[in-house]
């Protein structure tokens, strides 16, 4: 069993697991990522993408809990041409990935979060001036840090804002050169989602 068939399959049996304890909440996710990626030479993010998913979660005590989501994620980077420059570049990656959060409670209506995740490459595809490019080719995983932020809207529904940051590096720079923590390029993504609690 490969990667993605692994990860798929403990989220969604913890995800049904979740929905149906007396002392789980669980529900749905839907929004907007914004992404780019380290070492590209573009000021961003500038790559729009989708971000869906699910959630369970539980407390822990009155104001602490954990949550876990395995959300749908497209992340990249894109430039596209403009009067003064007509360089192109385009930079698409799919992502399954797993989260893992403490959240805390500061009110009623804020609460912080923060946590890793680990996203599985389902799909990507590079194209500089409408030439595709296939190397360096990426790490079939990126495990990343996350921090961000829910504004309660209702009982049911929430909005979340967050920061993720690849820690490990998800493919080497184009000719393999390092310097001291910058191993390679890094996604770096803000979201905007929707989380519905069932």
């Amino acid at each position: 069993m490969n990667y993605i068939n692994q990860i798929v399959c403990f989220g969604l049996i913890a995800l049904s697991c979740g929905l149906y304890g007396q002392e789980f909440n669980g529900g749905l996710l839907a929004g907007l990522s914004m992404s780019e990626i380290s070492g590209d030479r573009l000021e961003g993010p500038n790559k729009a993408g989708v971000y869906v998913g699910g959630f369970v979660n539980r407390h822990i005590s009155e104001r602490s809990s954990f949550q876990m989501e395995l959300n749908f994620i497209q992340k990249g980077s894109r430039k596209n041409p403009d009067s003064l420059n007509y360089d192109t570049y385009l930079l698409r990656l799919s992502y399954v990935e797993l989260f893992l959060h403490y959240k805390w409670d500061f009110g009623n209506v804020f609460t912080l979060e923060a946590g890793p995740s680990l996203g599985i490459l389902i799909n990507s595809f590079e194209e500089a001036n409408y030439q595709t490019l296939t190397e360096p080719p990426f790490n079939r995983s990126d495990l990343s840090g996350n921090i961000g932020l829910f504004f309660t809207l209702s009982e049911r529904w929430r909005v979340n804002l967050r920061y993720s940051n690849s820690i490990l590096a998800v493919r080497p720079h184009s000719k393999g050169q390092t310097y001291k923590w910058n191993r390679g390029q890094y996604n770096e993504v803000l979201s905007f989602t929707f989380h519905y609690k069932l």
